[in-house]
């Protein structure tokens, strides 16, 4: 998971926001008919890199054949403080991301591979839940080599607690994304551990990984960057925004 760093809202979502719905049935009602979400998704999926703000799936290219197959997932637009928990938020940017998976049945997606928004639903606490509008988000979590992403090991244990809390809620473990993020990484390691008497190369390499091409990143920057190491925390840093 990696910070996402909010911009402004587009015209249609400022005017509306500004008589924000006052109930959870009046939110649901007026998000429906809001017909300014073409505009929202696209300057969120800007703001992203083109990754999913959860599991940091490609939003636009997720049908590869390396994460996902022939499987594409869709997009949504995903409240993070839930609009059925804080209705006055419904139409604000800065509680929007852009997320995998548009309709969980029509994608033929199994209960346990569900993740993201449509496994958090209207989960959230305010303290415990790691989020990408927080901007230490990446330091909580670990990205094994089988593909799981852990804790970080060394937190504290309520900062463990809260990592472990959001993994589970938001099933960044589901089946599907294991495979996905383990293919991905073992890949990657591969090409790595070849270049590694090769200081030039390998940097080289970081930097078509993990650097944006046309405004996007790669699927599982945060896990490609820890691979990397010190080599992968210059690039990121290198960046005008660093990353």
């Amino acid at each position: 998971m990696r910070a996402i760093t909010k911009g402004a809202a587009h015209y249609q979502l400022q005017q509306r926001h500004q008589n924000p719905p006052t109930t959870a049935e009046e939110a649901t009602a007026a998000w429906g008919n809001f017909r300014g979400k073409a505009e929202t998704r696209k300057r969120c999926i800007e703001e992203q890199y083109g990754l999913c703000g959860y599991s940091e799936v490609s939003l636009e290219g997720n049908a590869s054949q390396v994460q996902g197959g022939d499987r594409p997932l869709g997009i949504h637009l995903e409240h993070v403080e839930p609009k059925s928990r804080n209705p006055a938020r419904t139409f604000e940017h800065a509680n929007l991301i852009a997320c995998a998976i548009d309709n969980v049945k029509a994608r033929g997606l199994g209960e346990g591979d569900i993740f993201g928004g449509h496994a958090k639903q209207s989960w959230y606490h305010p303290q415990d839940f790691i989020h990408p509008l927080l901007l230490g988000c990446r330091d909580y979590f670990h990205y094994q080599s089988s593909g799981r992403v852990v804790p970080t090991a060394g937190l504290m244990p309520g900062d463990r607690a809260k990592a472990e809390l959001t993994i589970d809620n938001l099933n960044l473990n589901a089946p599907v994304l294991v495979v996905w993020r383990k293919t991905w990484l073992q890949q990657a390691e591969v090409i790595i551990n070849e270049l590694l008497d090769d200081p030039d190369a390998l940097l080289h390499f970081a930097e078509l990984e993990l650097l944006p091409v046309n405004g996007r990143l790669r699927p599982f920057h945060s896990a490609q960057r820890a691979l990397f190491g010190r080599v992968g925390e210059q690039v990121c840093a290198q960046h005008q925004p660093p990353l």
